[in-house]
């Protein structure tokens, strides 16, 4: 198989895995179960007319957004790829919420936050989601380069040997934050008991954490200024600003 085909069925992969599963998670989280009853009003009709049961609903979406999910990657721009993350994040946003310590849609529309699934099941879920992001966010970089070094006269053994060495970069980078998110979310736990101890002694810890986290915020934010913005990897050299000698 070559590089070319192999990148392009993982990017299908992990697009596929992803929707199916935060669409399968969506599914079974309280603020659908709010909302099922309007999308069997809207979308039973529809059902009918196709000869199927409105009580369908639930698989008709899982069809609707794979479906969404397969053209995305047909269309295997970054764009489309920010488009899926989108679609991705939409649909985890409620699996999110049902775990919350400030639910502010319950705010508004008050319903019983009752999940089936586990705080461990929307981890994992979670760092599907990173998985892909990553993959995507980087195989179109990828392929931003091989057309350029294609552009330029490289030999299809060339861009091979370049593209085999940026996967390998990749699955080096996808395990080490799945090993640091992991390594987090276990962490936490004991981390915010020794935080809850600690800041309980001062008079508002809330302003003190916020004070702290827009420094962090920030300082992040000018890290990322001053480089760029660019997403540099070990062998490629960054590509020269407009308007440069």
């Amino acid at each position: 198989m070559k590089t070319e085909t192999y990148i392009r069925f993982t990017e299908l992969g992990v697009a596929l895995a992803s929707t199916y599963m935060v669409a399968v998670t969506m599914l079974q989280t309280s603020l659908y179960s709010k909302f099922k009853p309007y999308a069997v009003t809207a979308l039973g009709p529809l059902l009918m007319s196709w000869g199927a049961d409105p009580d369908y609903v639930d698989l008709f979406i899982l069809v609707l957004v794979m479906a969404l999910s397969f053209l995305f990657w047909r269309g295997g721009r970054e764009a489309d790829y920010g488009k899926l993350f989108s679609l991705n994040m939409l649909m985890f946003f409620p699996s999110v919420l049902d775990f919350s310590m400030f639910n502010w849609v319950n705010l508004i529309l008050p319903y019983e936050a009752e999940t089936m699934v586990s705080p461990m099941w929307v981890f994992g879920v979670g760092l599907l989601l990173q998985t892909t992001y990553l993959t995507l966010r980087y195989t179109a970089i990828f392929k931003e380069v091989r057309d350029e070094l294609e552009g330029r006269g490289a030999e299809d053994s060339d861009l091979d040997k370049v593209s085999k060495g940026q996967m390998g970069y990749l699955v080096v980078l996808v395990i080490s934050t799945a090993v640091i998110s992991t390594v987090v979310y276990s962490a936490f736990p004991f981390v915010r008991k020794t935080l809850y101890e600690a800041l309980t002694g001062f008079p508002y810890p809330h302003i003190i954490i916020g004070v702290l986290g827009t420094f962090l915020i920030a300082g992040a934010t000018i890290l990322y200024l001053r480089g760029g913005g660019e997403v540099t990897m070990p062998g490629l050299a960054p590509k020269p600003q407009e308007g440069s000698d």
